[in-house]
């Protein structure tokens, strides 16, 4: 599924504070929801997913590929939920342009946290200097409006 000029500039435009969500499910039906700072829309259908952290995610996709984004910009009364089928690379021109989100995205927060007089604590420095261990690539399939129920996406 295609997706609209809007979403994309929600999730690729960081000016608009989007909060993103990633949900995965094990094999058994156990969901993970995370939230997840390194993303973007790469193309039409796909969205780019960085994993860093993503343990128990990791393992939940590794046994169950459908996955769900939930995306929200609260201020302008925009949510919606993305739904699809990931695959992981771990090497790889997908897993290059992870790293290369993974670069924008530390520079963008570096940026704002100086302008803003944001020290970030220990804890948070060690997990910012940690390096991407793969790429989660979703290919979109449903998008639905969370706050609209009667706005319909079919691009």
């Amino acid at each position: 599924m295609k997706i609209p000029a809007e979403i994309k500039e929600m999730i690729n435009e960081k000016a608009r504070s989007p909060r993103i969500h990633f949900a995965t499910s094990s094999k058994d039906g156990k969901l993970n929801v995370v939230p997840i700072g390194d993303v973007e829309v790469i193309s039409d259908e796909e969205v780019l997913i960085v994993d860093i952290l993503m343990n128990k995610t990791r393992k939940n996709l590794e046994e169950n590929p459908h996955v769900a984004i939930a995306v929200e910009v609260l201020d302008e009364f925009k949510a919606y939920q993305i739904k699809g089928k990931a695959k992981i690379f771990t090497d790889g021109e997908i897993f290059e342009k992870a790293l290369q989100v993974h670069k924008r995205s530390e520079e963008r927060r570096k940026l704002r946290h100086a302008r803003e007089g944001i020290e970030d604590p220990e804890w948070l420095r060690e997990i910012h200097q940690r390096k991407p261990k793969a790429a989660v690539l979703v290919e979109v399939e449903e998008i639905f409006s969370t706050i609209n129920p009667e706005e319909k996406i079919d691009e």
